[in-house]
């Protein structure tokens, strides 16, 4: 059986429930048709032109990213402006695109959950619950499965998340045994992060303002960049639709953009 795209959204936000989301966030479908048949299906973290001509090479019918190409209404469709021009490839070739962001980030198993399992951080708790699931939230502050010295906490996130340097600021006095994170840009939560007790915050696109910040507190803040610190959540996504398939007998297919790299690089290049 072949599901349709409705079907698809549904079952992602049976594990992100869209209640979730940020109020200023846009997730589910961006384009597309919900009851379209969906045989092959294509997984990116962003909605790009290389992940279109990457769905169109695969006969994708579906692209599920974790960033949502549309956040904002769209005053016009002016094929010269990005978003128009990339919305209108997409649906030139009846290929629909759903979006799981912030939903999927503060998620039971979700984006801060799979960035906790990488780096050893057991025992977690979301570091912002949300009011209505507790259980869910933004970030996620826990124990270290061994606890270790700031250089090696450095170490581990720079191999972990296979980066060739990882800019930091502040310091942590003594071992760290536990870590707050927040994947993506959670400069915002540096707050909380202090509040739960964390010792190191890992997350991505750290500001200059939180920089300061963190050298005038015992807390040591790692900048885990905002590709790498998401992009290992598209393997679950992955898991999730294959075991989901399976349970419902759906027909499909679903395939990783593996050749998806962060927009940002580093001259002169180092090798990771």
């Amino acid at each position: 059986m072949e599901p349709s795209v409705q079907d698809i959204e549904n079952a992602l936000f049976d594990w992100a429930p869209k209640p979730l989301a940020e109020e200023w966030d846009n997730v589910g479908l961006q384009c597309g048709d919900p009851d379209e048949k969906v045989k092959n299906i294509v997984l990116a973290l962003d909605v790009t032109p290389q992940l279109l001509a990457f769905a169109l090479e695969n006969e994708a019918d579906l692209v599920i990213s974790h960033h949502p190409l549309i956040f904002k209404p769209l005053s016009s469709l002016n094929l010269k402006e990005y978003t128009a021009r990339l919305l209108a490839g997409f649906l030139r070739h009846d290929i629909s695109v759903i979006s799981m962001h912030t939903n999927l980030d503060s998620a039971k198993g979700g984006v801060n959950d799979r960035l906790c399992s990488l780096l050893d951080i057991v025992d977690t708790r979301p570091l912002l619950p949300n009011p209505n699931m507790p259980e869910c939230g933004l970030g996620r502050v826990g124990r270290l499965a061994t606890q270790m010295r700031q250089e090696e906490l450095l170490s581990h996130v720079a191999h972990r998340l296979n980066l060739g340097h990882v800019p930091y600021a502040g310091s942590a006095k003594g071992p760290i045994t536990t870590v707050a994170v927040c994947s993506g840009s959670g400069s915002t939560l540096f707050e909380e992060a202090m509040k739960s007790g964390a010792q190191a915050f890992v997350t991505g696109e750290i500001k200059h303002s939180v920089a300061i910040k963190a050298q005038a507190y015992d807390i040591l803040v790692i900048d885990g960049g905002h590709f790498h610190t998401e992009r290992p959540v598209v393997k679950d996504l992955k898991e999730f639709l294959s075991k989901r398939a399976l349970e419902e007998g759906w027909d499909i297919s679903v395939e990783i953009f593996h050749n998806e790299t962060a927009p940002l690089g580093l001259w002169p290049r180092q090798k990771t």
